[in-house]
């Protein structure tokens, strides 16, 4: 962890004219911090310290159950700030997730009390953090819907057309499927392979081919 100056803003341009004292007060105050794949941020049950931006990489927070099942909750990329975090710094409340590095990932790390000073002293850091928020927890609602409410193959139809590249190639693994659409490994396993008894998909080791797209786009909508 070390000092820094404030060039890491240019990720963040809608704070950048911000120039309250509070908010000079933070800028001094500021650390960045270099994570690695697979570094743990934050853990279920921990207090929250700091507030933190991401400059770069890319965080994953997550639910585990405790039958061990994982569900991804949503991912903070570059230029983008933590809606849990948010919640738990102006709640001075513990995490109830789980937050991992899913690149190499550098973020600023910020005291609460300056983070909270700073709030309270500008319209425009309160317009960001709070439309932050309200993106953040109408994504939730979203993810609570589709596991409420959609058959597991939608969702991993869907899933499948959301990560594939302009080949129609996935690369991702069995675990990482099951995470993203809150389901277990073994119900992953069993459905892409019927997706390739179909004929949609072709298996291979930590990638998946999708060879009949437009059947993937009918379950999404229903039509088996």
């Amino acid at each position: 962890m070390e000092a820094c100056n404030s060039s890491w803003l240019a990720s963040f341009p809608q704070l950048s004219h911000i120039h309250t004292d509070s908010w000079m007060q933070l800028l001094r105050k500021v650390k960045r911090v270099s994570l690695e794949t697979d570094d743990m941020i934050f853990r279920n049950g921990e207090f929250c310290s700091n507030f933190f931006f991401v400059i770069s990489g890319t965080v994953r927070v997550q639910k585990i159950s405790s039958s061990g099942h994982e569900i991804t909750l949503y991912r903070v990329h570059s230029g983008e700030i933590c809606e849990i975090t948010t919640s738990c710094v102006l709640a001075k409340d513990m995490y109830h997730a789980e937050a991992v590095a899913e690149s190499s990932v550098v973020a600023i790390l910020v005291p609460n009390s300056y983070f909270i000073a700073a709030l309270k002293d500008s319209d425009v850091l309160q317009s960001y953090v709070y439309s932050n928020v309200e993106h953040g927890v109408n994504s939730l609602l979203d993810l609570l819907g589709e596991v409420a409410f959609e058959s597991v193959d939608s969702r991993l139809a869907k899933a499948l057309i959301k990560q594939c590249n302009s080949s129609h190639i996935v690369y991702t693994t069995h675990h990482e499927l099951a995470a993203n659409i809150g389901t277990a490994r073994e119900v992953i396993s069993r459905m892409l392979k019927k997706f390739e008894t179909k004929g949609w998909v072709t298996l291979q080791r930590g990638k998946i081919n999708i060879v009949d797209l437009c059947s993937l786009l009918n379950v999404t909508r229903g039509n088996k």
